[in-house]
């Protein structure tokens, strides 16, 4: 597989930016030839808790979802990761199993560096040691800024986060309409935390109260500004 090329600027999140860091263009390149592009379809795994931690992937296309499979079979679902995301980097430090699966939302790219090479860009080049080391304190940080909202936000609002995560711009850069295609109402509730037919309630609602429109296979935000503070009255309550 031949190695890709990085990711445009626009593409590229907070953690990318923070690894590559005050890294010259040799050193950006000396990590880049060590990764190979490998693309996904739609719903398809990327890796699975309990998997060795053999690979290090930076996520240059689509939107996947990291979860966690219960042992009563249930799925929890920890994020949406955008494009420039790391995936897996704790792990394949550390060398234990993975805590997570991953899955692709919608065609995806990753970039993947086998572990050995990781291990050896940290030992050639110290400014990316450095800059991997911060960056695993501000995921500490933000993991636990994150959690307690999380749990604490009621099922409406994990709901309405879940769309606007999966949401895409619709007609004009100027339009205030957003849209969900291509997710289930099964796989929504997994990303929940609820059963099917709480979902279907849940969406009926916001319907109801004009926040999105619903046809087959699509659910449109309306205005995605007043959906925002409809989410942020129901968590104030």
């Amino acid at each position: 597989m031949p190695a890709p090329a990085e990711p445009s600027p626009r593409m590229l999140s907070p953690k990318w930016r923070i690894a590559v860091e005050g890294l010259d263009a040799e050193q950006r390149q000396a990590i880049l030839d060590r990764m190979a592009a490998v693309s996904y379809d739609p719903r398809q795994i990327l890796f699975d808790q309990g998997e060795p931690s053999d690979t290090l992937l930076l996520l240059t296309e689509g939107r996947v979802r990291l979860y966690q499979t219960l042992e009563n079979g249930e799925e929890f679902t920890f994020g949406i990761c955008l494009p420039g995301t790391i995936l897996g980097l704790a792990a394949v430090i550390t060398g234990q199993p993975r805590i997570l699966s991953c899955a692709a939302l919608e065609p995806a790219t990753v970039s993947v560096m086998k572990r050995g090479d990781f291990l050896s860009c940290l030992a050639s080049i110290p400014a990316f040691h450095w800059n991997i080391t911060r960056l695993l304190a501000i995921l500490s940080i933000e993991s636990i800024e994150r959690s307690g909202p999380m749990a604490l936000d009621p099922a409406s609002v994990r709901l309405g986060k879940a769309l606007k995560s999966l949401a895409r711009p619709e007609g004009s850069p100027a339009s205030h309409k957003q849209t969900v295609s291509g997710v289930t109402q099964q796989e929504l509730a997994k990303m929940v935390g609820v059963s099917r037919s709480w979902i279907v309630i849940a969406l009926s609602e916001f319907e109801r109260l004009g926040l999105i429109s619903k046809r087959r296979g699509r659910i449109t935000i309306e205005n995605v500004r007043r959906f925002e503070l409809f989410l942020a009255r129901e968590r104030n309550q």
